[in-house]
């Protein structure tokens, strides 16, 4: 087992960092967008991303879990025969959406952005093309286990997307224009770099009518649950656009933003978690080992979002030479970071989860505990934006990760059940509803955010989460020997 963890351990440490290095960008870039555009122009901006967020779900249809969970334990000639069907797949329906949304250019650019810019519409059709084209490669690096391949890529997306975004819009004034072209630039040089990837392992001959139907019967599951997911996060911004106005949008875009952070963290892990799982197997010693990493993983997010709730505020207002991290306009929207943050470490207990409806190939429940998030998010949204307004998306948020993790536990009880650590997981608990309470009853001082920070440690020490026999074992786990 401690092989096990010490794998784990290592490949959540450069996934995750390459995850975030890839998302980091947009955090480099908020001082950037929020000193340079009024809300209501970050509207815009924040739509446009959420619009790619959610297509490349569509886009990718399912078949990039179905791609990773068949590529993984499969030999050589295999791969090349799951690779070239899938590749082939993406090509055509990457293409034919680029032209259909230049097409249609006009027609849905007030829709989805709020202003009437066609050209707007068809760079991101063009963004969304190459971007599906170069996350396969992406996804071969971690299958293969190829970490500083994967690194460098993550690396380069950040350096190019922050030096072209210098360049359009704050050297050249081009606006949210700028934006998306210094996405096209970037989508463009990293297609054109992962080629290689891609020929050294695609065999078009080998393309399977058959191969391609296996894939999907896994996969396919996953476009109504990746829809719902997206459901859950664009229904609030959606909704407020349509229930206020758009510069209520970008202040709350702007908040989402930073509640994101956890987010970073939470994915970076599950970049490592899911081909973790897939390669370890259900069997009952699996179970054990999966059902002890959960507290440790929790308890980790815990503190990231202790940091937010205490130094969010001082955040936004950092010193960046004649400006501040945020503008001035933008630092209302830390009142939701502290629910959108926790509403992310909910969702990592959903995540923890998903070893049941993937070892035992029955997805189709992540797309029924998704859709029932998705459809909780609606209904809170519609009861809680007109009496809170941004705060009650926020809120909503939160609550429905929440009830989707209980829907996905419920499910797992019948198809995989664990033994959870829940002495652990209640001591997390209470040291969060501790350290929350008294922010809200001490003043905003540092010296008293700074120990109220390492409070959290502290307590969970003092509570007993931490045992010797632990801290042996994962000592043993990440620096000693594997037995």
């Amino acid at each position: 087992m401690q092989s096990q963890i010490k794998a784990l351990s290592f490949q959540t440490l450069i996934y995750g960092t390459g995850h975030i290095l890839a998302r980091l960008v947009t955090f480099l870039l908020l001082p950037l967008y929020t000193n340079i555009f009024d809300p209501e122009k970050y509207a815009v901006v924040s739509l446009a991303y959420m619009f790619m967020g959610f297509m490349v779900v569509i886009l990718h249809y399912g078949l990039d879990a179905a791609l990773m969970k068949h590529y993984v334990p499969a030999g050589a000639a295999e791969r090349k025969k799951l690779l070239s069907s899938a590749y082939v797949s993406f090509i055509l329906t990457s293409v034919g959406f680029a032209f259909l949304m230049y097409f249609l250019r006009g027609f849905t650019a007030e829709i989805l952005l709020g202003v009437h810019m066609p050209r707007y519409m068809a760079l991101v059709g063009i963004i969304l093309m190459l971007d599906i084209l170069w996350s396969v490669p992406m996804l071969l690096l971690r299958s293969e286990e190829k970490p500083l391949t994967f690194i460098f890529f993550s690396l380069l997306n950040v350096c190019l997307t922050m030096s072209l975004n210098l360049l359009f819009v704050l050297r050249l004034r081009m606006g949210v224009e700028g934006v998306l072209i210094s996405n096209v630039w970037t989508s463009v040089i990293i297609f054109l770099l992962t080629l290689p990837i891609i020929f050294k392992r695609i065999d078009l001959r080998m393309v399977s009518w058959p191969t391609w139907k296996k894939l999907m019967r896994f996969g396919l599951p996953f476009l109504p649950s990746g829809i719902f997911a997206m459901i859950m996060e664009m229904a609030g911004r959606y909704l407020l656009k349509f229930m206020t106005d758009m510069g209520v949008v970008g202040i709350y875009n702007a908040g989402y933003k930073l509640g994101m952070l956890m987010l970073l963290v939470v994915m970076g892990f599950n970049m490592a978690w899911q081909p973790f799982f897939l390669r370890e197997g259900g069997s009952a010693e699996k179970k054990q080992l999966y059902s002890r990493i959960v507290p440790y993983v929790l308890a980790t997010l815990g503190f990231v979002w202790v940091f937010l709730l205490l130094w969010v505020d001082r955040l936004v207002r950092l010193p960046i030479g004649g400006a501040t991290f945020y503008g001035s306009e933008y630092w209302s929207s830390t009142a939701i970071v502290p629910w959108i943050a926790l509403g992310y470490l909910f969702h990592a207990t959903y995540l923890l989860q998903l070893p049941g409806p993937f070892l035992t190939e029955k997805s189709h429940w992540v797309a029924y505990t998704r859709g029932f998030g998705a459809l909780v998010t609606i209904l809170l949204n519609l009861i809680l934006i007109p009496v809170l307004g941004a705060l009650g998306a926020a809120v909503a948020m939160c609550i429905s990760f929440l009830i989707m993790s209980i829907s996905l536990f419920l499910v797992n009880r019948q198809i995989f059940p664990m033994d959870y650590e829940w002495m652990k997981l209640v001591r997390v608990g209470l040291v969060l509803i501790i350290i929350a309470v008294l922010n809200y009853q001490l003043p905003q001082r540092w010296f008293i955010d700074g120990g109220l920070t390492l409070a959290y440690p502290i307590l969970l020490l003092i509570s007993g989460f931490v045992k010797r026999s632990d801290i042996t074992t994962l000592k043993n786990s990440l620096f000693g020997k594997s037995k």
